[in-house]
């Protein structure tokens, strides 16, 4: 016999059929067949003696009810397979059918169609072990657990029900899915899993808002070696995503206070996290400067969910025990599970990887030669030059370790490059390529590519730089007044610190040592102006040290006060804050040259690693006048690093743009147009 449902359970069938008889012993078979026998006798009787109970306990129990009627007509309008009306019967009748169900099943143990009709028209009842309850203790059950349950469940601070956890993140995300080849979120351990049979996992840098990782494989079929670089960005939490005790069911005793410290948390957890509008320019810039030579060569962009893998931890702590005391990694330990929650979103942009860079080049002892300095740093004018050109670019935060260096010769050692037929050339000595990176704080004006320049490798020499105004395009840029430690730096610890006041400078005044707005004349002048040693002829000199920032914690806290008067000032175009860091580029490049200046080596040391041509070997006095080649070298790139002085920048008949510098260059012959145009 099944067993009979119970309000949807399953309640244990009684082993009482003759179906399970083969499940006895033979000497229980005899006994088996006589119970049978003797239950069969006279079931009709114990039905109609059941019945004639029920209907006379009802007819008391609607007595005791106030003589509340049953409709017993009802159940002919609408009947279920039983010919029972199951939604017409009170609860009263079905409370005693419940009862009495048991007595029946009890003494009727024959065929199907007999224990049918014996309970025929009863609902489902409770395990025979149970007493039945009665009507009004099942309400007072109800009434009892519903208030308790509401008073546990404090409300949300938000009247509109919160989405749910999956459309919460994929909305948030939704605006980078469209520039992502997969066209939504994946986990990373998914992701990493299909990553890691085919690459080596290996960090590299570390950003203001992301951590560099790179990509390394062999080729099975070329043998060389293919790697990539990942940018990985940890997005901000979603606003929408509920607190922890917004969510749990316990009671709080001071909810207020409680939300407000994890609100806190949540807030420092984020401090080092970008937000996706932050991360949407950025990737807009990198498809908008992907047609431009010396720019980083964009591929894709992922959306991920979850911890960092197995392969991305161990990178991690490999990059961070490597690294001096004081240097460590500011980025929490992926392998910890306090440091990101399971539902945490990353932005991982994939690019084409650029080399080393320059900072970790000259620590290394790179970059020791006049012919490297030089095609290093014209190189990077000849990049952002082309950028100015073609989308109003502007990096805003060019220092060290944002250019990229790599070789272009085969079998050439980036570390000590071949020199070829210095006599001749006046760029690309050494095949040492450029690329600049990371352009979090960058800004540019988002032009379709086929809108753009026919060639955006040349340089249209003729045509004056553009003015400071707004173009009606989009402009992709982040707006620096809302970090202003960006320009809180203590410049004694590190001069690139400087460099972010000079930017904001040239960006509101036109002037990078302005850090003010001009004050009205007074009536009086002072009787005896002080000048102040920022603005002498010699504030930035190369020599032994950086140059020192007077009254230093004045001017921090000048610049801490200081309002823009246009809010709208870091969308604007102010190509002088990319001469501010070249000058900061040539300033670290001749910084590390000092003591090995041309003039200064031998005749041998200066030909060490210089092939000449077949023409010029054997030739008298060749050495001489390679020497005397790298001499002018030099001496051009100190009287540029005058040009690029702030103080030179701030007058009138300064550079405003690199565009002019390279226009300049080209006047004097420091490069050929061959050079600029290719």
């Amino acid at each position: 016999m099944p067993p009979k449902i119970v309000y949807g359970k399953k309640a244990a069938a009684r082993p009482v059929s003759t179906s399970y008889t083969n499940f006895l012993s033979p000497e229980k078979d005899a006994l088996f067949a006589k119970t049978n026998d003797h239950t069969d006798k006279e079931p009709k009787q114990s039905i109609k003696t059941t019945e004639q109970r029920i209907q006379d306990e009802l007819s008391a129990l609607e007595a005791q009810l106030g003589g509340l009627a049953l409709d017993k007509n009802k159940g002919q309008a609408s009947k279920d397979g039983s010919g029972v009306d199951k939604r017409s019967k009170s609860k009263s009748r079905k409370v005693l059918e419940h009862r009495d169900a048991n007595v029946i099943s009890n003494k009727i143990e024959g065929s199907k169609e007999d224990m049918k009709a014996a309970t025929r028209g009863q609902a489902p009842t409770p395990t025979p072990s149970s007493p039945p309850r009665t009507p009004i203790a099942k309400q007072k059950k109800k009434k009892r657990s519903k208030p308790t349950t509401s008073k546990k469940r404090a409300p949300l601070l938000t009247p509109e029900p919160t989405p749910e956890r999956d459309d919460i993140y994929t909305q948030y995300a939704a605006p980078l899915l469209p520039y992502s080849d997969a066209k939504r979120i994946t986990t990373f351990e998914q992701w990493s899993s299909e990553l890691e049979p085919l690459f080596e996992v290996t960090k590299i840098a570390e950003a203001s808002f992301s951590e560099v990782y790179r990509l390394s494989a062999i080729s099975a079929t070329t043998g060389l070696r293919e790697e990539s670089v990942l940018k990985l960005v940890a997005l901000k939490t979603p606003p929408e995503v509920p607190l922890p005790c917004q969510t749990t069911e316990r009671a709080i005793r001071d909810r207020e206070g409680q939300m407000a410290k994890e609100l806190e948390e949540r807030e420092e957890k984020d401090a080092y996290k970008s937000v996706v509008a932050d991360v949407l320019s950025e990737v807009k810039l990198l498809q908008n400067l992907n047609y431009i030579p010396g720019f980083t060569n964009f591929r894709d962009l992922t959306v991920l969910q979850g911890r960092p893998s197995a392969s991305f931890n161990n990178a991690w702590k490999s990059w961070n025990k490597s690294r001096p005391r004081g240097k460590k990694s500011y980025f929490p330990d992926p392998s910890k599970k306090t440091s990101y929650e399971e539902t945490q979103l990353w932005a991982v942009i994939e690019m084409q990887d650029a080399g080393m860079d320059c900072e970790k080049l000259m620590e290394a002892e790179g970059l020791g030669t006049i012919w490297e300095l030089w095609d290093v740093f014209w190189g990077v004018c000849l990049s952002v030059a082309k950028a100015e050109e073609a989308c109003q670019f502007e990096h805003r935060d060019l220092h060290m370790g944002n250019i990229c260096v790599r070789s272009s010769r085969a079998k050439n050692n980036v570390m000590q490059p071949t020199i070829k037929d210095p006599l001749r050339r006046r760029f690309r000595f050494t095949g040492l390529e450029t690329t600049v990176i990371d352009y979090t704080l960058s800004r540019a004006d988002i032009i379709p590519h086929e809108r753009m320049s026919d060639s955006p490798s040349t340089l249209a020499i003729a045509s004056p730089p553009k003015p400071s105004a707004f173009t009606g395009l989009e402009v992709a840029y982040l707006d620096l007044n809302k970090d202003p430690a960006l320009f809180q730096g203590d410049a004694s610890e590190e001069y690139q610190y400087e460099i972010y006041r000079y930017m904001r400078g040239a960006a509101l005044y036109n002037n990078p040592l302005q850090w003010a707005p001009p004050p009205e004349e007074p009536a009086s002048p002072p009787a005896t102006p002080r000048r102040s040693p920022r603005k002498a002829n010699t504030h930035i000199r190369f020599g032994d040290e950086v140059p020192e920032t007077p009254q230093q914690q004045q001017h921090h806290h000048h610049h801490a006060s200081l309002a823009p008067r246009d809010t709208n000032i870091w969308r604007r175009f102010h190509p002088k804050t990319n001469l501010v860091w070249l000058h900061f580029l040539l300033h670290k490049l001749l910084a590390h040259l000092k003591g090995y200046e041309p003039e200064r080596l031998s005749t041998a040391d200066v030909l060490a690693n210089v092939e000449l041509g077949d023409d010029l070997k054997g030739e008298p006095g060749v050495a001489l006048k390679v020497k005397k080649r790298a001499v002018k070298l030099n001496n051009v790139l100190v009287r540029v690093s005058e040009l690029l002085c702030p103080v030179a920048l701030g007058r009138g008949d300064g550079l405003a743009s690199v565009k002019e510098l390279v226009l300049l260059a080209l006047e004097e012959r420091w490069l050929s147009v061959k050079d600029v145009s290719g």
